[in-house]
Formats: C-alpha cells, structure tokens, sequence
C-alpha cells in the first residue's frame, strides 16, 4: 500500500508540474511573445506596443512565463529585457506546428487571409540562397532592425516595414524581390508585397523565417559578426 501511495504522489507531482506549462501558455498573449521574443531580446516597453496591452499587463504575463522558466530576464541599465530559453522554444515550436498541422480552423484561416499568388513557389533552401548571393533575387527582411541584427538570413537586406515605402527607390524594378519575417503567422511579409506590388514591383513573400532557415542548417547572420 506504502508504494501505491508513493507512485500516486509521484503522479500527482510529475502532472502537477507538467500542467504549469499548460497554464503557463493558456493566454493567446503570452503565446505572442514567445514568438516576439524568439526574435530577439526585447524590453517590456517594446513587447507591449507589439501586443497592444499596457505595461503593467504585458509584466504580468511576462512573469507568469518566467516562473515557468520559459523566459528569463536580464538588467541593462534601467531597462530590463526578456529572452525566451530553450523550454519557451521547444514549447511554442510545438504548439505551433501542432496548431497548423492539426487544426482545420487555422489552415482555413491562413488560407484564407494569405494569397497563395504572393508567395514564392516551393523553397529549396541552398538553390535559394544562391540566387540571393548571385543578386538574382532581392532578399528583404522586414522585421524590426534589432530582430534583424539578432540574427537574419545570409544575403538578406535590412528594410522594416515601417521604412518600406520611404526606402522603395532603392530596390531594382526589373528583379525578384522577396519579402519574409517572423515565421508562418506572421503578417509582416504579405503587407510589404502588397506595398510593393502597388508600385509594380515583382515581389513575393516566402513564409520561412530566420529560425527555419537555421532548423535546416544555415547559420544566421548577427549584426556585426562576419
């Protein structure tokens, strides 16, 4: 009876644990910022303009995902900026391809809201990136500067959206110009082609983001490392 009770106790613990997890991602605003923070760092200020919450509440979720271990922080100054650790990858990876594999809503969702003529056809990788060092293709990143300078894609131009149209003179009208961001749920990416696109530019989106460029084993490139 000694070890029924000692394996019931050890259940109860072991799935106790486990459902902090559960609970920890049960709001869809702390899902969005394992997403925004497996960008890049980013402080609390930055991370609630990207949300659209206050700060007070962008902390609070902050800090329901750091007693989880599934972010950490670190002090600079006044600021204090969150980074997402292995856990927080490993769980919103999961959640996300679950969600695009098995859910019928999201994939009529995505369907529906990306136009399938925007995107580039199917991605090989190597054959891609050559064509980004060779010129062939226009590659721009669309992210915020300080994403892009935490790591981006070989080859690839610095051009926020927010810059898109102000720095559009300097992209070549007779090439390719491709446009990705965050990853598949992020929207950055289909505004730039539309931007471009009302200005008879050739562009395309591609839904890969830095992280599945490097998930096949390209190295991504860091503001100021060669």
């Amino acid at each position: 009876m000694e070890n029924q009770k000692s394996s019931r106790e050890f259940k109860n613990f072991v799935y106790s644990m486990l459902a902090k997890y559960g609970k920890a991602i049960s709001d869809p605003k702390r899902i969005e910022l394992l997403d925004l923070l497996l960008q890049a760092d980013k402080n609390v200020d930055l991370l609630s303009k990207e949300i659209g919450m206050s700060v007070a509440s962008t902390s609070h979720h902050l800090q329901i995902l750091k007693e989880t271990r599934l972010v950490t922080d670190r002090k600079d100054g006044r600021n204090t900026f969150y980074r997402i650790e292995k856990a927080g990858i490993s769980i919103f990876d999961n959640v996300a391809v679950t969600g695009k594999k098995f859910s019928a809503e999201i994939r009529v969702a995505m369907d529906s809201f990306f136009d399938s003529e925007q995107e580039l056809n199917e991605l090989e990788y190597k054959d891609f990136l050559k064509k980004v060092v060779s010129k062939d293709i226009i590659l721009i990143d669309v992210r915020p500067e300080n994403e892009y300078n935490s790591g981006h894609v070989p080859g690839s131009i610095s051009i926020p959206l927010n810059e898109l149209k102000s720095r559009m003179e300097t992209l070549p009208k007779r090439k390719k110009i491709v446009a990705y961001c965050r990853g598949k749920y992020c929207v950055l990416s289909k505004e730039a082609v539309e931007i471009l696109r009302m200005k008879g530019l050739n562009a395309y989106r591609i839904p890969q983001g830095p992280l599945e460029f490097a998930s096949v084993g390209i190295e991504l490139v860091k503001a100021g490392v060669n």
